[in-house]
């Protein structure tokens, strides 16, 4: 019995020693890492507007641009794409005022044009995996975010009409829904039931509407700028993230319709850090990257481009 005493001391000495120097790590931070808000690119980021990530981590942006006071319009004509490597190149160039953006199975990418504050109508853009371009279609009002599903069907926010449009896979455009509160929508996405999320521009309203059109309300973003409250939002691990262009912060909202600040401290900067100590320039658009669950947003203040590692 005494040698088997001896025999497990030190078994059990190591394993004291184990738990020990796991108490240690974790008194130290030595768990789950803090997330952090970090800058990919700076004041050399060339888009505003909404993002999209492929498959493959492949960020798309839209550059909105700044308003042109001669011109009576917002100057951006580009849409860009980051590789995995980080390098920048032009996807499509040549339109008016691009906004959001989406990519189907077949990698053909949409976007939203020639909406620019005329509040009239915008062209629904296809553009092919070889750079070809091509009008899917009109949509009345100021079309704005897109989202898309597992069928390729993609939905269309409306910032000046009470509307989600539908466009189908042979680019048959249709009204999927008409309601007061739709008016402003610009973000949007696709959840795992099919219903359709979009937040509203003015009201700062997160909405859901359900593939026969029906919409009811989730939650309400409180203590947001009237008509200029929320910018793009995605949905990522089951909870929605939405970008508060003029509080500069990012928002939360679970979908029992309970809402918290995410990240950023209110200062209009660009500062890196903490999610509690991190500061935003108009944070934009915004857009997950499911597969390696990183969040991306773009700033429509000070140009750039942040990331949020989970």
């Amino acid at each position: 019995m005494k040698t088997s005493i001896v025999f497990f001391r030190p078994l059990l000495v190591c394993l004291t020693f184990f738990m020990l120097s796991s108490c240690i790590d974790d008194f130290e931070g030595g768990g789950p890492k803090s997330k952090k808000v970090k800058t990919l690119f700076g004041a050399d980021f060339p888009a505003n507007d909404g993002l999209f990530v492929s498959a493959d981590g492949t960020i798309f942006a839209s550059n909105f641009g700044m308003f042109d006071s001669d011109l009576g319009k917002y100057s951006g004509t580009q849409v860009f794409q980051i590789d995995r490597n980080r390098s920048i190149s032009e996807k499509a160039s040549g339109f008016e005022a691009p906004m959001g953006g989406v990519m189907d199975s077949h990698g053909n990418f949409y976007f939203n044009n020639e909406n620019n504050n005329d509040a009239v109508s915008g062209i629904l853009i296809k553009i092919t995996s070889d750079g070809s371009s091509s009008e899917v279609g009109e949509i009345a009002g100021w079309p704005s975010g897109l989202a898309i599903d597992n069928h390729d069907v993609i939905y269309v926010a409306n910032f000046f009409a009470p509307t989600i449009h539908k466009v189908s896979t042979d680019g048959t455009i249709s009204v999927l829904a008409t309601d007061d509160r739709l008016f402003g929508c610009v973000g949007i996405d696709v959840d795992k039931d099919g219903n359709i999320i979009a937040s509203n521009f003015f009201t700062a309203d997160i909405l859901k509407v359900t593939q026969d059109g029906e919409v009811s309300l989730i939650a309400n973003i409180p203590n947001t700028t009237p008509n200029f409250a929320i910018g793009y939002m995605t949905i990522f691990e089951d909870n929605i993230y939405a970008t508060g262009i003029d509080q500069d912060l990012i928002y939360k909202v679970s979908f029992d319709g309970s809402t918290e600040i995410f990240a950023g401290t209110g200062e209009r900067s660009t500062t890196d850090g903490k999610l509690s100590e991190a500061t935003f320039s108009r944070p934009n658009g915004i857009a997950a990257d499911e597969k390696r669950r990183i969040l991306y947003i773009s700033q429509f203040g000070e140009p750039g481009l942040r990331m949020i590692k989970f």
